[in-house]
């Protein structure tokens, strides 16, 4: 049986109570050499719950005693609470130049890959116009290649066709 004593909303204490067990007793006490007075049984019947704390059992002495341990332990609580307000305030500090810190950082952060970016940009451009002018000179070697290709056809062509027993291309240009 658990018995709880409650008061302006706190817990007291707890009570475990239950029926004594013969063969635990029976062990415990063996060993006794004097005779133990019975287990207490604590009826239910006679057990009433505190729901309050009695104010004060009595007052001994005028009072002053009170008050200034009272006022004693207001003033610690008010030191304490000080204290703790101080630290408080210092934290939030500490947390706003932390704060401010990281923000700078970021911002510093933010310059650096702004630049890193804009010269990234730029050699891209770079490299991008040199890859144009490559592909238009590319182009334009291979319509000289074409137009070569033809020219040579041609003059193959003609070649066979002024030559016709020969098997092999004339040279022309010692002729000139």
């Amino acid at each position: 049986m658990l018995h709880q004593h409650h008061y302006h909303g706190g817990l007291a204490s707890l009570h475990c109570l239950s029926a004594p067990d013969p063969a635990f007793h029976a062990h415990y006490h063996s060993n006794m050499v004097t005779t133990a007075p019975p287990p207490f049984h604590f009826s239910p019947a006679t057990y009433e719950p505190i729901h309050e704390v009695p104010a004060v059992i009595g007052k001994a002495g005028s009072g002053s005693a009170d008050d200034a341990y009272r006022s004693r332990t207001a003033k610690a609580e008010e030191d304490r609470r000080r204290r703790r307000m101080v630290s408080n305030r210092e934290s939030a500090r500490r947390s706003r130049v932390r704060k401010q810190r990281q923000l700078s950082e970021l911002w510093a952060q933010v310059v650096h890959l702004r630049g890193a970016n804009r010269r990234l940009l730029g050699e891209l451009n770079h490299a991008m116009k040199g890859c144009s002018d490559v592909c238009c000179e590319n182009a334009q070697l291979e319509k000289e290649k074409a137009e070569l290709n033809t020219k040579l056809g041609r003059l193959i062509q003609a070649q066979n066709t002024t030559t016709p027993g020969s098997s092999e291309p004339r040279d022309d240009s010692a002729t000139e």
